[in-house]
């Protein structure tokens, strides 16, 4: 997948494959194993509330807003949000976590993406607007549908809010 050239798939297929992907994700038993839960904002839109775990055995919960907009071609669309306000999580709120990530990973709350301006940006190839904005993943790393599904994208998610990358909350 070129970087910057990914195109919108069709709304319908999208949101029946994500449907789909959702489901056979949770049918696992995985996600409840992980304690994810998920609300479907919309056909293409869904958070997942999951669990970050300190080092000192503690909890935190963080929300995290997935897109199906060029899904499956590519992966979700992803940000750490607010819960309640539904917008991208600030940097010095209990919202948006503190982490020492793998050089795989980056999280940026505010990041210029090429003629849209800034905003967040949760940047590993399991996220469309890593291809959105100026990567070049290895071919090893690159997205491929058929293969990828946004179980990738979650159980990723996951090893970042984790130890040893997981440091708890901003605030």
């Amino acid at each position: 997948m070129p970087v910057n050239t990914m195109a919108r798939v069709d709304p319908e297929i999208a949101a029946a494959t994500l449907k789909q992907h959702v489901e056979d994700l949770w049918a696992t038993g995985r996600p409840a194993q992980h304690g994810w839960e998920y609300v479907w904002l919309d056909s293409l839109q869904l958070t997942v509330k999951m669990p970050a775990h300190r080092q000192d055995g503690g909890i935190d919960h963080y929300h995290i807003r997935l897109g199906g907009e060029y899904y499956d071609a590519g992966p979700p669309t992803v940000s750490i949000i607010d819960p309640a306000t539904g917008q991208h999580a600030l940097k010095n709120s209990k919202w948006f976590p503190r982490l020492k990530p793998p050089h795989w990973f980056g999280l940026h709350d505010a990041y210029s993406f090429p003629g849209q301006g800034t905003r967040q940006l949760v940047c590993f190839s399991g996220t469309a607007e890593y291809y959105l904005t100026n990567h070049s993943p290895k071919e090893t790393e690159k997205w491929k549908q058929g293969r990828h599904t946004i179980a990738l994208t979650l159980n990723r998610l996951q090893e970042i809010l984790s130890p040893p990358h997981y440091l708890g909350t901003s605030q």
